[in-house]
C-alpha cells in the first residue's frame, strides 16, 4: 500500500472515531464520491488491511489509557448498575439526593423536581428520579464477558445440522428415485 493511501485510511479511521463510530460516514467524509452502498464495505475493507487495523488498535488503545479504562472497572460499574438498590432514594430532598455516594448518583438519568401548593402557606416537593437500566446492564456484562458466545455456537451447529439433515435428504431421495 502507498503511504497516500495509507493516510487517507488514517483519516477515514481518525473520522471514524470522531463522529461517533460510524464507518459508512467516516469514509464518505474522506472519499467524498462514495455512496451509502459502496462506503459501507469499502470501510469494511479498509479495516481488514492489516496495518489499518493496527493503526485502528492503537487509537482504541490511546483512547483507553486516555480514560483509564479497564475491562475490570467497566464491568465493576456494570455491576453497581445491575445490582444498585434504589430504595435508597426513596423519600429523599433535592438536597438529600445531592449527598448521595458519586456511584447511587452515577445511575440517576434523569433528576425531576416539583413543588406544589398545598393550602395557603404549605408546600410539598417531589422528587422523580430515573434510572439506570438493570436489564441493559446485565445484558452488556453477558456480551462482556462472552456469555452468548456458547449460545450462539449452539444455534450455528443447529442451523448447520440442518443443512445436513437436508442435503442427506436430498441425496436419498435422489438415490431413490
Amino acid at each position: 500500500m502507498k503511504e497516500s493511501t495509507f493516510e487517507k485510511h488514517k483519516l477515514v479511521i481518525d473520522e471514524y472515531f470522531v463522529n461517533g463510530f460510524n464507518g459508512t460516514k467516516a469514509y464518505q467524509s474522506v472519499y467524498s464520491n462514495a455512496s451509502s452502498e459502496s462506503a459501507d464495505p469499502s470501510f469494511r475493507d479498509i479495516l481488514e488491511i492489516p496495518r489499518n487495523k493496527e493503526y485502528l488498535d492503537q487509537k482504541h488503545k490511546e483512547a483507553q489509557d486516555a480514560l483509564r479504562v479497564t475491562h475490570e472497572g467497566i464491568l465493576e460499574e456494570l455491576r453497581n448498575w445491575a445490582y444498585s438498590d434504589i430504595t435508597q432514594t426513596i423519600s429523599l430532598t433535592p438536597r438529600e439526593v445531592e449527598e448521595l455516594p458519586e456511584s447511587v448518583r452515577r445511575l440517576i438519568t434523569k433528576f425531576k423536581k416539583t413543588t406544589r401548593r398545598i393550602g395557603e402557606e404549605m408546600t410539598e416537593e417531589a422528587i422523580e428520579l430515573h434510572f439506570v437500566s438493570k436489564e441493559r446492564a446485565m445484558e452488556m456484562i453477558h456480551k462482556h464477558v462472552g456469555f452468548y458466545e456458547k449460545d450462539n455456537k449452539q444455534k450455528a451447529n443447529v442451523e448447520q445440522s440442518k443443512e445436513e439433515i437436508l442435503q442427506e435428504l436430498k441425496h436419498t431421495l435422489g438415490n431413490n428415485s
